[in-house]
């Protein structure tokens, strides 16, 4: 894969999440004026809540997961990088950027609980 090439495919990564994200944040705030249901099911927005909860059609919902497909595009931005780099058999930085990648996540799941 060309440098080029594996340019174009991560900025195609980041343009489909901030898309999907606003999508998602912009379904939520019509559903919201036009439902006016602004009452989230559990009292709190929780990653638990999106992924097991039953949030079909609430805007809390709908936005939340928006939020969450946008901090979660630059992780993916990450990952993809590094199966990039070690396609390309270019251990040093396929090892580096898999380095930052345990450290994103390892952030991630410290600051959740």
């Amino acid at each position: 894969m060309s440098v080029r090439r594996m340019e174009a495919f991560v900025s195609g990564v980041l343009r489909l999440g901030v898309a999907l994200s606003g999508l998602l944040i912009s379904s939520g705030m019509a559903l919201l004026q036009w439902s006016g249901d602004v009452s989230c099911p559990y009292g709190i927005l929780s990653l638990e809540w999106v992924l097991l909860g039953d949030p079909f059609l609430q805007p809390s919902h709908m936005m939340f997961l928006g939020f969450l497909v946008l901090v979660s595009t630059p992780v993916i931005r990450v990952a993809v990088s590094v199966t990039a780099y070690a396609l390309e058999r270019d251990w040093l930085y396929a090892a580096i950027t898999g380095l930052v990648l345990t450290v994103l996540v390892a952030g991630m799941f410290l600051g959740l609980g």
